[in-house]
């Protein structure tokens, strides 16, 4: 598969599954343009907070049972933090920001995903879907990926937006969470590198010792999945390369999923790669929450915001097969 066909293939899967995305920064006007496209392509269904001119689109306010709906909504947000002591009067309030509230109703079933972040940062995305999401029933954490859709390869990196320092056991999480993310929307089997500075042992270090303990909390409760490391970048990604500094692992030289030992060097490396390197960057692709989101960089442009709509698409039929609303 050309690795540029990966996000059609993606737009076209969008295309048949008829999931209503919602979006709460439409004034933006990346965002505006890039609903548009999402409708004349038919990638998903765009839902709006608000009504905004010249979008036609639905909107949360104008539906006949909107009041109800936001009933629902102020008591599922009661609910999540009930351990705050959250009054129904700033449960109102929170609910005010189109955002919060946007992520509240994905959790309802009324959207079946969302996309943000084109003008909030990713802390103030991320925030509201905890609030309004909350993690998934089987997760302690949320992580997140880019998508790099590279002219040769297909690849996922993580975590490039959430977690700044992670310890040994959040760095498994965030290896196995990847690899099910970069199968679910590449259809590959993950082979997974924990990248470091050092190839397995060539240097020794406190920094490494996460990376080494992730590796055996990985192999001890996920058996099958394909990983490795402490590996290099070059050892990775490069067959010659990996031939000479890591002869015999299962995933140098061909790994399409790499766990970054930090998120100064995750962000680095996938701006790296977009910037310079000729690939598109998708996400961050937030993993873990009990509904999809998609956080986007306020740097972002319309066809990434068109990409991340039908991504997120396909996440929340991979959720919900077949669902309808």
């Amino acid at each position: 598969m050309s690795s540029y066909s990966l996000l059609k293939q993606l737009r076209q899967r969008s295309s048949s599954l008829n999931k209503r995305v919602i979006f709460s920064e439409p004034d933006d006007k990346r965002v505006f343009e890039a609903i548009q496209t999402i409708q004349t392509k038919g990638l998903c269904e765009p839902i709006l907070i608000e009504p905004v001119a010249g979008l036609n689109a639905e909107s949360f306010r104008e539906q006949s049972d909107s009041t109800g709906l936001m009933d629902r909504a102020v008591a599922s947000l009661l609910e999540k933090q009930q351990h705050k002591g959250l009054s129904e009067n700033e449960a109102r309030s929170q609910l005010a920001n189109p955002l919060m509230l946007a992520t509240v109703l994905v959790n309802l079933g009324y959207a079946d995903a969302g996309v943000a972040g084109a003008v909030q940062s990713s802390a103030t995305v991320l925030r509201a879907c905890l609030r309004g999401i909350g993690l998934a029933a089987n997760s302690s954490l949320v992580s997140s990926v880019f998508l790099i859709d590279h002219p040769y390869r297909q690849m996922t990196f993580g975590d490039c937006a959430v977690n700044p320092q992670p310890d040994a056991k959040q760095l498994a999480q965030i290896a196995i969470d990847s690899a099910a993310s970069h199968t679910a929307l590449t259809g590959e089997a993950a082979r997974v590198a924990l990248l470091s500075f050092s190839t397995l042992g060539s240097a020794q270090h406190k920094m490494i010792e996460p990376v080494r303990e992730a590796l055996a909390i990985v192999r001890k409760s996920q058996p099958d999945l394909i990983i490795d490391g402490e590996l290099q970048l070059d050892a990775a990604i490069i067959a010659d390369v990996a031939a000479k500094k890591a002869a015999g692992s299962p995933v140098a030289g061909t790994a399409n999923v790499l766990i970054f030992p930090d998120l100064n060097s995750a962000n680095i490396g996938y701006k790296l790669a977009e910037r310079l390197g000729s690939a598109t960057a998708t996400g961050p692709i937030l993993q873990g929450l009990a509904k999809p989101w998609l956080d986007l960089s306020r740097g972002c442009s319309t066809d990434d915001i068109v990409n991340a709509a039908a991504i997120a698409s396909v996440l929340a039929e991979q959720q919900n097969p077949g669902r309808t609303l």
